[in-house]
């Protein structure tokens, strides 16, 4: 290998905050001299064990930095060190590449669509049994209590309400042969959630009164939401949830890094919509298992149906502005959608 022509820079002495225009060549065996322009006095040399070349990053210089710290900056942000290897000059070449300039604008966000949709979802998925149970009762725990300081408060159900949804909660886990220390109901009062139910990774179930007074005429309604809720917990889905709302998260900040302002933006709402549509699919398989387990029970899948129809019935004749269903609706499928696919098996 033919030694590297003189290359002028600038060169700093580690600890020092002096600049002196060098030059700085290599030989054919890597041996690194740097000269000062004006004076030729050697101001470093260094073997190959003793300097490294820094990351190739479009538009910018590749330093080469010394052992001791001090550093040499070619003044040429397109030169790039015949020494640096294959893969730092294939990238040095794909950076003046129009073509592959365009095509990476074209395929990083299709790469980034694929890894968010397909990909994460497939990994969290594979991931979940490795989570230690531990670790769901410790997450159910703790979500469970804040929940209870912010926005549950007790029940005011009136007992035979809350015995109705209790006798078909039992009825249900013992039918169905589900382990009964593993799963706690729970009746609570909120204005925040207004008429829903939700599960939590330690087997915890949470239905409001709202939910409970709108569908009392009809326990097997009931019966279906809680089964839904079950499905949560047999899938688990909020497991998933949060493993695949990380690994999108730290998907976004590795391909787009960390500017001030942007990032937080970025990843906050990103967030936000990635757990919104993870969501969607996990209640269609939840809803599946509610209604494999109505069959199972004896049940007409209506009963999934009825619900469904009750909560947008009331919903339509609420405001946008005041409808506390909105929480419920927002991240579920279409609740049309949902009635046909409980309708349908009847028909």
């Amino acid at each position: 290998m033919q030694s590297t022509n003189a290359i002028s820079g600038q060169f700093q002495h580690s600890g020092s905050s002096t600049l002196y225009a060098a030059s700085a060549t290599l030989d054919a065996g890597g041996y690194l001299s740097v000269r000062c322009q004006q004076t030729n006095d050697m101001l470093a040399q260094a073997g190959t064990e003793d300097y490294r070349f820094g990351v190739v990053i479009p538009g910018l210089p590749v330093e080469l930095r010394l052992r001791d710290g001090a550093v040499f900056v070619p003044d040429d942000n397109a030169f790039r060190w015949p020494q640096l290897s294959g893969r730092a000059n294939l990238a040095a070449r794909l950076e003046s590449h129009k073509l592959s300039i365009v095509a990476a604008i074209v395929l990083s966000p299709l790469l980034l669509w694929w890894i968010i949709v397909d990909l994460m979802p497939m990994l969290a998925s594979a991931a979940v049994p490795l989570v230690p149970d531990k670790v769901k009762q410790q997450m159910g725990e703790q979500t469970f209590y804040s929940l209870q300081q912010t926005v549950l408060s007790p029940t005011e159900l009136p007992q035979p309400e809350q015995a109705m949804v209790r006798y078909h909660w039992q009825m249900a886990l013992q039918q169905l042969h589900l382990q009964q220390q593993h799963y706690q109901l729970h009746l609570f009062k909120s204005e925040f959630f207004g008429a829903n139910a939700f599960a939590l990774p330690d087997g915890t179930v949470v239905i409001t009164d709202d939910l409970v007074l709108l569908l009392k005429h009809n326990p097997d309604a009931i019966l279906a939401v809680l089964l839904h809720e079950i499905g949560h917990v047999e899938g688990q889905h909020s497991v998933r949830l949060v493993a695949q709302s990380l690994g999108a998260t730290l998907v976004i900040g590795i391909m787009f890094g960390n500017p001030e302002g942007v990032a937080d933006l970025l990843l906050g709402s990103g967030s936000v919509l990635l757990q919104n549509a993870f969501s969607r699919d996990m209640e269609r398989e939840a809803d599946q298992f509610a209604i494999a387990q109505l069959t199972v029970l004896g049940k007409t899948p209506s009963a999934f149906a009825d619900a469904m129809s009750a909560l947008l019935a009331q919903h339509s004749e609420e405001s946008a502005e005041s409808s506390t269903l909105l929480k419920y609706l927002s991240t579920h499928p279409d609740t049309r959608e949902r009635i046909q696919q409980a309708t349908q098996p009847s028909q």
